[in-house]
This record gives C-alpha cells, structure tokens and sequence, in this order.
C-alpha cells in the first residue's frame, strides 16, 4: 500500500493517458476503475488528475469514450471517501457551508418547476449532474488538509499541461486541423468565422479561452513562488497569451480583462500589470503574427485565384482578425443574425416564456441547456424552437427554467459567496477568487457558464481553498 501510495501520481497520470492509445471502451472502464480505487490511497493526487481530466475531457472522450464519465465518478467517489472519513471520526465539517444553501434551492425550484412542466426524471438529473458534479469539489477541497507542497504541484503541474495544450492547439491552427486531432473533428463543417478560432482540446473556442485564462493567472502566482525556472515560466505565460488571442472569444476577453483590472486595482499588484503586459507583448510578437501570417499564406495558396475569389471572402490577416472580432459585435449585420436565429433571438424568445412563468420558470431541462441537447424539450413546439437551441447566456436560461425565485436564489448564492470570501483567511487566494466570481457574471452574459466543466472546476476548486485556514502557511 505504501508503495501505492508513493507512486500513485505517475500511476494515476498513466491511467488517464494508457486509454487514448488502446481506444477500446473496456480499456477506458478499467482505467476509471483504477483510478477511482485512490480515493482511498491518495485522495491528494486523484484529486489533481481532474485538472488534467476536464480541460481536455471532449478529446479524452473522442479517443476513447469509455472515459466519458470518468470525472464525475473520481469526483462522487472522493466527495463519499471523504464524508465516510467524518462520520468513522466522528468530526463536524471544519468550514461554514451555509453560503451554498440559495444555490441548493435554485436547483430545487428548477426541479419542481420541471416536474409540473412535464419533464421526465432522466433528462432532470442529467442537468442536475451538469450543475452539481463540480460543485461537490466545494464540500470535497474544504475538508482535505491541503498544503503549501500541494499547492505548488497543482500550480506547476497545470502550467506544464496548458503548455502542451497550448502547443497542440497551435499545430491545430499551423496545419489546418489536419494532424493530431480526431478525424471527425478535422471533419466538422465550420463557417468561415469560426474556422480560423483554435477549438483546442476542450472541441470549443470559448471553453479553451476559459481554460487559457485561467492558467495565465495560475502562471503568474507560479512565477511568484518560483526561485528558479522563473524565465521559462515568463515564456509559458506568453505560449499561453498567444494560443488564447487565437481562440477569439470576445466574452472571455471582456470577462477575464476586467476580472484582471480588478484583481490589480484590490492587490495594487503592479508586478502583475507587467508580467501581463510583458506576456502580452511577446505572445503577440513571437506566437499571434507569426502563426497568423503563415496560416493566412496557406490558406491562400490553397484556394482558389485570387482574381476568381470574392474579396470580401479573403481571411483577415494578423490584428485584422482580432480587432475584426470585435467590431463585428455591433455592426448591423451581426444584429440581425442575432435577433434572427443568435443571441439576441434567445433573448427575446426567452423572456416570451418568462413572461408566461415568472415565479418559478418551466423547470431545468426545458431552455437551452444541456440536457434540451441531450433530451426534446416539452415547451419547445409551443413556442416554435429548434431541437438543437442553445442559450449561450446564463441568465436567461436562469430566468426562464427557474423564474423570478430561482434568479434571486442564484444571486443570492452570489452575494454570500462574496461575503464568505471578504471574511476568507486566505486573502490571496480570496481576492483571486473574487476576481474569478467576477468574471463568471461577466461571461455569464456570453455562455452557460454553470454548466462549463471547465470553469466551474477551478472557480468551486478554488473556492473550497478558500474555506480552509491558511494553507500556504502550512509546510
């Protein structure tokens, strides 16, 4: 057991990466299974194989889909390993969990709404799991005994796999989506303004962005700690700087730039400010032209004459595409797409159904969530959907599937998670996490952002490091 447990890190990381090479779904099943046996051997390390897991679960799955569930049981299996360990010590939780109360409720309320909506049980808990899965990790990290050793592993350990994810979406975008992805994703039909985005690991431009993010925040805390390697690291953050201009998403850009600008105004962090302008300079310089240029002059020279060609079809070049991104946003063309079949169509179809149920909504599973893509939704032929609509905006899916009393259970949850937060021990790990709480109200206006696996591991994750006493003072 001892020898288990020594070694149980590069055991676990074998077990997550053995599948992608033997695509048969038993072997996937028999890996899960391994792993999940080291909540009880070394609930530290399996712990950290969901942060290599989830960043890159769609690829994970794509290769092998006996992986596909593997998160959710490593994160149910440690959540029963731990509360097993209180009951047979007989010890209270040693954090205050009562801030987690609205959010409990607005599950429930979206329930009961669904159940009188006419939802089956099925696609119910399917959305509760997409909801509730990471938000365990809150319960989970908050009763383990982290240390400062333990800190750093995650740190150092997360900044080598979004390097290498970095890279590869890099090769995605250098050769067309032609090497080192599944072939059907080298497959995918993708319009013209989404060609161009690097979909990464995580098969979503906006999720990659999410997870870029936050490593570029994760490689500064890393530089601080570090007393050498500290050049390497600075590189790092500049390969992740530019892999994420390359991802386009203008809602994580808002969304993180202004949770940036509020963590250096809390902090006064200036050192920050530089090693993000720095990080900036160089990921544009070394990583965004470079690759832009040459990526442009292949996808020329493998189309058609330019003088056969429209030339408002042409690529936009370097700083063309970036900025091009982001005027678009408002221009009339992009208005009327949206209000046709976009983001603002679900806005205005939405609060159609608001305005029919404005207590308690139509219920989870019934307004573009995961689980209407999964499971045909009741309401849809009432008001006149498509099968495969998806909100794309946190707050009307809140305020339509759980109404008026869901909505104010969820800021509610917002509210005394940041009073929590302010009264946190771990000041700087509870400054970031506001700035990360900030950042998901922002995004929320651009995505599902409860339901991204991705984001919430980290923002619950860090946020149950919050609850502990001081961990980095610990040896």
């Amino acid at each position: 057991m001892k020898l288990l447990e020594k070694y149980s890190l590069p055991i676990l990381i074998a077990c997550l990466l053995f599948p992608l090479a033997m695509p048969n779904p038993i072997v996937g099943y028999a890996a899960t299974a391994t792993m999940v046996v080291f909540a009880f051997i070394h609930k530290k390390h399996l712990l950290f194989i969901l942060f290599l897991y989830f960043p890159a679960r769609p690829l994970f799955m794509e290769l092998n889909n006996g992986l596909t569930y593997t998160g959710d049981l490593i994160i149910l299996i440690l959540f029963l390993s731990v509360l097993i360990e209180k009951v047979k010590n007989k010890e209270w939780p040693t954090a205050n969990y009562h801030f987690t109360i609205p959010f409990l409720l607005f599950c429930l309320v979206g329930v009961i709404a669904a159940f009188i909506t006419g939802v089956n049980l099925i696609p119910i808990l399917f959305e509760l799991r997409a909801l509730l899965v990471t938000f365990l990790l809150l319960y989970i990290i908050g009763e383990l005994h982290l240390e400062r050793k333990d800190i750093l592993l995650f740190l150092e350990g997360m900044l080598l796999f979004a390097v290498a994810l970095s890279i590869h979406g890099l090769i995605e975008k250098g050769f067309s989506r032609t090497i080192l992805i599944p072939d059907s994703w080298s497959a995918w039909d993708l319009p013209p303004i989404n060609n161009m985005r690097i979909y990464g690991a995580a098969a979503n431009p906006n999720v990659f962005a999410l997870f870029l993010g936050i490593q570029f925040f994760f490689s500064f805390f890393r530089f601080q700690a570090a007393k050498k390697h500290r050049v390497w690291i600075f590189l790092s953050s500049a390969l992740i700087f530019g892999t994420l201009l390359f991802t386009y998403s203008r809602g994580t850009m808002i969304a993180f730039g202004m949770a940036s600008l509020l963590y250096i105004i809390l902090t006064k962090n200036k050192p920050l400010f530089l090693y993000g302008l720095g990080s900036f300079l160089c990921g544009l310089l070394l990583i965004y032209f470079p690759i832009s240029f040459t990526s442009s002059n292949d996808d020329l020279s493998a189309s058609v004459p330019v003088d056969t060609m429209m030339i408002g079809s042409l690529p936009p070049e370097g700083d063309q595409a970036l900025s091009k991104r982001f005027s678009e946003i408002y221009s009339d063309e992009s208005l009327s797409q949206s209000t046709e079949w976009g983001r603002l169509y679900v806005v205005i179809k939405g609060m159609e159904i608001f305005m029919d149920h404005p207590v308690i909504g139509t219920g989870l599973a019934t307004f573009g969530d995961s689980a209407t893509l999964s499971f045909s939704s009741p309401i849809y032929q009432e008001y006149g959907i498509g099968e495969n609509m998806y909100t794309d905006n946190q707050y009307i899916q809140v305020l339509v599937q759980t109404g008026l009393l869901g909505l104010a259970a969820v800021f509610g949850f917002v509210f005394l998670t940041y009073r929590t937060l302010l009264h946190s021990s771990n000041r700087s790990t509870a400054t970031f996490t506001i700035c990360l709480l900030l950042a998901a109200l922002i995004a929320g206006l651009f995505y599902n952002i409860l339901e991204d696996k991705t984001f919430t591991l980290f923002f619950y994750s860090c946020l149950g490091f919050c609850l502990q006493k001081d961990i980095f003072s610990k040896d």
